[in-house]
Parts: C-alpha cells; sequence; structure tokens
C-alpha cells in the first residue's frame, strides 16, 4: 500500500506594481522631430526657395564640346602631347562653367514685391530682391525673367539684370513687362538664369510666387475742342459766386456766431467796430459733367471698341479737378454718380478696365443722368446707330506711310 505523496501548493508572491486600469494609464507620447540644421536654417532666410532646376548647353555650348571630342580623337591618334593639353583644358573649361555656375544659383532665394496699376501702352515694373544666402559663392550676370508675361508685338519686355552678388548679400533690381490687354494681369512664374563664365551652360532656378496687377485703359492725346467741353460756363460760375462756401474769395461780413472758426474772424474790421465779424467766402465754381459710352454694333471692330473706351479713360483724366463727373454705360448696366476726387477718378479708370464686348450688339439707350452737358462717345461716324460727340474713329492712330 503506497502512501499518499503530499501536494505542496506553490504561491505566487504578491506583486509590488498596483494593477493599472486602461482608463488610467497616461496616452502614448510622441516624440516630435527635431529639424535638421539645414532646416532651421532656411526657415530664417529671407525670400523664397526655388521650385525647380534647370541646365542645358547653349549653341556655342555645343560646338565647344564638338571641338573637345575632335581634340580627343586628334589626341589618341596622333599622341601629341599639345593636343592632350589642350583636351584637358577644355574639359577643366566644360566641369568649371557646369559646376560653379549651378552651385552658386543653388543659395538664391527671391522676393517678389507687389504690382502697381499701370496703363496700356506703358510698361509695368515688377520689383525684386535677390538674396544670396550662401557663404562662399558669389553670383553673377544674373537675368531676371517673368515667364507668364505677354508677348506684344511692340514694345518688347526688358528682363532685369544683376551683375554681382557676394555672398550672404541681396540686391535690389526691376524688369519691365509691355501690357498686351487691358484688366488684370498675372505674373507668377520668375525665372533666374546665367550663363557665368563661358556662356557654355544655361543654368536657371525658377520661383512662383503669385502677383496681380492692375492695367487701365490706354490714355491717348485729346485735342483743345474736346477739352473745351470740359471747362465750366461764365453762368455756371455766376450761379456759384451767389453762393456761400468755402472759397477763397471775399464774399461778405457778418457778426461772429458760436461755431465759426476762429481763422473765418476779420480781426482789423472787429477792431474798428467794437464787434467781432466773420468773412465769408463764395462757394467754389463747380461744374459737371456726364460721359456716355455708346452701344458697340456688329459693324463695330474690335480695334475701334478699345479706341472708345481709351477716348472716354482720356476725358475722365483731362477734366478739370472742380469739375463733377459722372460715367454712363447702359448697355452694361452701369452708372457712376458724379463726383471729384482722384478715388473717383480710379473708380471710373477701374469700371473701364474690366469692361467687356457684349456677344450681340445692344440697342442704344438713353442716359439716365440728368446733365445737360453730357458727352456721347460714339465708334464710327459711318455705323453710328445715334448721333455722338466724339468719334473713337477720330483718335485712332494713322499708319505711318
Amino acid at each position: 500500500m503506497t502512501t499518499p505523496q503530499p501536494v505542496l501548493i506553490q504561491q505566487s508572491k504578491p506583486s509590488s506594481r498596483i494593477p493599472v486600469s486602461p482608463s488610467m494609464q497616461s496616452p502614448s507620447v510622441t516624440t516630435a522631430k527635431h529639424p535638421s540644421k539645414k532646416q532651421r536654417r532656411e526657415s530664417i532666410l529671407p525670400g523664397t526657395a526655388h521650385i525647380h532646376r534647370t541646365s542645358s548647353l547653349t549653341p556655342p555650348g555645343f560646338l565647344f564640346v564638338f571641338v573637345t571630342l575632335f581634340l580627343a580623337l586628334g589626341a589618341i591618334n596622333g599622341q601629341n602631347n599639345l593636343l592632350f593639353w589642350l583636351f584637358g583644358f577644355s574639359i577643366a573649361a566644360l566641369i568649371v562653367s557646369g559646376i560653379i555656375t549651378g552651385t552658386a544659383l543653388i543659395a538664391i532665394r527671391l522676393t517678389a514685391h507687389p504690382l502697381d496699376q499701370t496703363e496700356l501702352g506703358t510698361f509695368l515694373e515688377p520689383c525684386y530682391t535677390i538674396h544670396n544666402t550662401s557663404r562662399l559663392y558669389p553670383n553673377f550676370a544674373l537675368e531676371i525673367i517673368e515667364l507668364d508675361a505677354p508677348v506684344p508685338a511692340s514694345p518688347q519686355s526688358i528682363p532685369a539684370v544683376a551683375l554681382h552678388i557676394r555672398p550672404n548679400t541681396h540686391t535690389k533690381t526691376h524688369s519691365q513687362v509691355a501690357p498686351a490687354t487691358r484688366g488684370l494681369l498675372t505674373l507668377s512664374r520668375i525665372r533666374i538664369r546665367s550663363r557665368f563664365p563661358f556662356g557654355l551652360f544655361t543654368k536657371s532656378v525658377d520661383f512662383n510666387i503669385p502677383r496681380q496687377a492692375l492695367i487701365l485703359p490706354r490714355s491717348i492725346p485729346v485735342d483743345q475742342s474736346s477739352l473745351d467741353r470740359l471747362t465750366a460756363t461764365d453762368e455756371s460760375a455766376s450761379r456759384s459766386l451767389n453762393r456761400r462756401g468755402s472759397g477763397l474769395d471775399y464774399f461778405a461780413l457778418r457778426q461772429y456766431q458760436p461755431g465759426d472758426p476762429l481763422r473765418n474772424i476779420a480781426w482789423k474790421q472787429s477792431a474798428r467796430t467794437s464787434t467781432l465779424l466773420v468773412t465769408e467766402y463764395p462757394e467754389p465754381a463747380t461744374d459737371q459733367l456726364a460721359i456716355q459710352l455708346s452701344a458697340p454694333t456688329d459693324q463695330t471692330t474690335d480695334d475701334l471698341f478699345e479706341h472708345a473706351i481709351s477716348l472716354t479713360y482720356s476725358i475722365l483724366k483731362a477734366a478739370p479737378t472742380h469739375t463733377r463727373v459722372a460715367l454712363s454705360i447702359p448697355w452694361a448696366a452701369t452708372s457712376i454718380s458724379p463726383s471729384t476726387g482722384q478715388a473717383h477718378i480710379s473708380r471710373c479708370a477701374r469700371t473701364l478696365a474690366f469692361l467687356t464686348r457684349p456677344e450681340s450688339a445692344q440697342p442704344s439707350q438713353p442716359s439716365k443722368l440728368r446733365n445737360d452737358r453730357l458727352i456721347t462717345i460714339g465708334y464710327s461716324r459711318s455705323n453710328a446707330a445715334a448721333p455722338a460727340n466724339l468719334y473713337a474713329e477720330d483718335y485712332t492712330p494713322k499708319p505711318a506711310k
């Protein structure tokens, strides 16, 4: 009879760690990736970095490579030391021309300043600040080109040029862009290129910096007979002289009233009469002028339409400062109330800059502005739907003989 063996029950030691519920567990902590030294340096650099680099051989470069290969064949076949020396010099020139300029352009950063509005037929001048952030390499013979600039027949756009930029310095320059049409011009892509030192390679870097400029209509000269329509009449001037206002000429004297400006007190006359008197001035003579642009017909060419807009804009600019000018374009549902000042002229010019020709001919409509001095701008005398005061065909430049 076998005796039963005692069974040993091994008790587990109590854990010293306190169980933590899932709700009490701390969230996982993700370590942030520290930026590299290069990234920290680029974050504090001025300007905008380039988005694309290109490199290509110029036509003289292709010729130089062909001559270099010809020298290599001659040196190998003839075993001439002079040819080997010339071949080595040619290879060194290719290496220097291909590496130096490209290395220096990598450190270029560009700041493109906002564009100002200009008139059609004049140059828009984009301004740039070129930063050379390299600590070692200078930049030479840089050319800045607006890739989105229009290419009109005349005048031609002129790129900006920077001859020399030392390391860790910057320079300012500007180009000249000739707008082709009125309206809103958008420029985004800018290219900086260089062919330094030997003109064998063209190295370039491209930037994307969107900017916009308002192109106003073309300004054309207006003859004296048209300008006479803008002057105030004697009748309106005499009416204005009989009204009190803020002019400069003497009008009358009256007793001082509370609230009158102290600068209007007539001190000499007040001392004689022992009564405080105030000088009154007449209201400055103002005149009102309304300009209406007629609706184009099917026979109106695009050139005549543009010349009519330019004529309207030129008359707006030529209006005297005291004249209240109104603009009416009934077929475009546009009517600007009469007013004075540069802000009002700018508003009318902006309206003309964005004006588009209707797809179909519109019937002529009378102006809604109540003004006896209304100047109507037409297109052609032969195809006019309604009589006008001025016609665009009379201001079209005659072709040179």
